[in-house]
């Protein structure tokens, strides 16, 4: 999973269907080394999909426990088992997002933004003119 690459099947988002989170984690990229390790340098996708687990896990397990414990799967199952902690993790994130987006309540999202435009504003405008008297260019 990379945020920085073009193909859009190397990251997940948080529109993502489940079946379609499956899917890109069923082709992350891995090794044929047997059992789990987080080793970044040594194996960066294994290491990744322990990273990923381990921040949607409801256990809160770090990557060591994670490995430890997933020591007899095989890859395709610790795939799996990643995806599903990814999907349950995302739900409520996932329906939150698609709430907003929706067309119904895009007139919220733009109250919102307008709302902070115009406390950053005044705030600007007060802290340039705090700016302006210090400098002494406050009357021209």
């Amino acid at each position: 999973m990379s945020k920085s690459s073009i193909d859009p099947r190397s990251r997940i988002l948080l529109n993502d269907s489940p079946d379609t989170v499956r899917e890109k984690i069923k082709a992350a990229l891995t090794d044929s080394i047997d059992g789990l390790s987080y080793n970044p340098e040594e194996r960066p996708g294994v290491s990744n999909l322990l990273l990923l687990m381990s921040y949607m896990d409801a256990s809160h397990r770090s990557v060591e426990q994670i490995a430890t414990e997933g020591q007899a799967l095989s890859m395709r199952a610790f795939k799996e088992e990643v995806a599903e902690t990814l999907i349950k993790g995302m739900t409520d994130l996932r329906e939150m997002y698609i709430y907003f987006m929706d067309a119904a309540q895009s007139q919220y999202l733009r109250d919102v933004a307008a709302a902070g435009n115009e406390k950053a504003r005044l705030r600007a405008e007060e802290t340039m003119g705090r700016v302006r008297g210090i400098v002494g260019t406050d009357g021209l």
